[in-house]
C-alpha cells in the first residue's frame, strides 16, 4: 500500500473521509456511482467479483497443497533419524577378538560376526541414501510451494488494495447517502414515505456491506503474515534438510568410517599384544627349562660312574658278607669235627656191643 492509501484508511478499515479532499477522488467516484439504489442486488454484488476471485485463488492453492509432497520432508527426516538411531558406534568397540590366540577354532565365527556387523551398517547407509533422495525431492516441492505461496501473497496484497478502493468508494457513497437521508428526514413533506424508507434501507444495507468488506480485508491482512510464516517454515525445513544432507550425513559417514578403522586397529593391537605376550611367556618358560636342564646336565657331568657313598656301602656289605661266610665256614668246620668225634664214639659203641653179644 502507498502512503496515500495509508492516509485514507487505517488497519481496521476505517476511512478518513476528511482526507479525501486532499486526493483525487475521481477513481473512487466512478466506483461509488456504480452502486444503483434502484437495484436491490447492486449492494449485494458490490465487491462480490473480488471475493469470488479470492475464493478461486484459495481453491487453487489448496489444490496445489493437496498434490504437493512437501509435508513428507518432516516425515522423511524422522525416518532418517530412525535409521541413524540404529547406529551404535559403541557396538564396534566390543572386544570381538578377546582370547583370539586361545580360541583359534572359533576364528571363523568371530569373522562372521564382524562381517554381519558391517553388513548391517551397509544396509543402513543404503536406506539413508534412499531417504536422502526423497528429502531432496521434498526440498524441491517446498520451493514450489513457496512459489505458489508468494503468488497468493502478491495476489492478497493486490486484493487488499482493491478492497480498500471499494471500501473508500462505498464510504463516500454511504456518507453522501446519509447526508441525503438527513435532508429527506428533515423535509419529509417533500418526499414520499417509501422514498425515505428506501433511502434508509439503502444506507443500512450499504453500511452492512461495507462492514463485510472490512472483515474480508482484515482476514486477508491477517493471512499475509500467516503466508509468510508458512513460507518461513518451508524454508527452515528445507534448510534443515539441506544441512542434514550436506553436513550431518557426510560427517556421520566419516565418523562411522573412522570408528570402523579404529575398531580394526584395536583388533590388530590386541592380536599383536597377545602375540607379544605369548612370545614372552614362551621365552620365559624356555629360559626356565634351559636353566633347569643345564643345571641337571652339569651335575650329571660332575658325578663319577659310582659314587663314594655307593662304594662305601658295597664295600661294607662285601666285608660283612665275607665275615659271614668265614663265620659260617668256621662253624661248619667245628660241626664236622664234632661229627667225626661223634661218629667214632658211635662206632666204638657199636663194636663193643658186637663183641659182647
Amino acid at each position: 500500500m502507498d502512503k496515500q492509501e495509508l492516509i485514507l484508511i487505517d488497519k481496521e478499515g476505517n476511512v478518513a473521509l476528511d482526507n479525501l479532499a486532499q486526493v483525487d477522488t475521481s477513481e473512487y467516484e466512478i466506483v461509488a456511482n456504480s452502486i444503483d439504489e434502484s437495484n436491490p442486488n447492486s449492494i449485494l454484488n458490490y465487491g462480490s467479483e473480488l471475493q469470488s476471485s479470492l475464493a478461486s485463488q484459495s481453491d487453487s492453492f489448496l489444490s496445489n497443497v493437496r498434490r504437493s509432497n512437501s509435508g513428507e520432508v518432516g516425515e522423511l527426516i524422522n525416518g532418517l533419524l530412525i535409521e541413524l538411531n540404529y547406529v551404535d558406534v559403541d557396538e564396534l568397540q566390543q572386544n570381538k577378538l578377546k582370547g583370539f590366540l586361545r580360541k583359534l577354532p572359533f576364528m571363523k565365527k568371530i569373522v562372521t560376526e564382524v562381517e554381519n556387523l558391517f553388513a548391517k551398517y551397509d544396509k543402513i547407509v543404503n536406506n539413508i541414501d534412499s531417504i536422502s533422495h526423497k528429502v531432496n525431492a521434498g526440498i524441491i516441492n517446498s520451493a514450489k510451494d513457496n512459489a505458489v505461496l508468494q503468488t497468493i501473497f502478491d495476489s492478497n496484497v493486490h486484493s487488499v488494495k482493491e478492497l480498500e478502493k471499494y471500501i473508500i468508494a462505498g464510504s463516500m457513497r454511504l456518507e453522501r447517502s446519509r447526508t441525503e437521508l438527513m435532508e429527506m428526514e428533515t423535509k419529509p413533506d417533500q418526499y414520499q414515505d417509501y422514498e425515505i424508507s428506501d433511502k434508509r434501507d439503502f444506507v443500512n444495507r450499504l453500511d452492512r456491506r461495507l462492514a463485510d468488506l472490512k472483515v474480508v480485508r482484515l482476514i486477508i491482512l491477517q493471512s499475509l503474515p500467516q503466508v509468510r510464516l508458512v513460507q518461513s517454515n518451508n524454508i527452515s525445513i528445507a534448510e534443515k534438510a539441506q544441512t542434514i544432507l550436506t553436513t550431518t550425513l557426510p560427517v556421520w559417514k566419516n565418523q562411522l568410517t573412522l570408528a570402523v578403522a579404529m575398531h580394526r586397529q584395536q583388533q590388530h593391537i590386541e592380536i599383536q599384544e597377545k602375540i607379544s605376550s605369548t612370545t614372552e611367556e614362551i621365552l620365559r618358560k624356555n629360559a626356565e627349562r634351559l636353566g633347569q636342564n643345564s643345571r641337571q646336565v652339569a651335575q650329571a657331568n660332575e658325578r663319577t660312574i659310582v659314587s663314594v657313598e655307593t662304594l662305601r656301602e658295597t664295600t661294607a656289605s662285601l666285608i660283612n658278607t665275607l665275615n659271614d661266610v668265614k663265620k659260617i665256614q668256621n662253624e661248619g668246620a667245628l660241626s664236622r669235627k664234632q661229627l667225626d668225634s661223634d661218629l667214632q664214639k658211635l662206632e666204638t659203641e657199636l663194636r663193643n656191643n658186637l663183641k659182647n653179644s
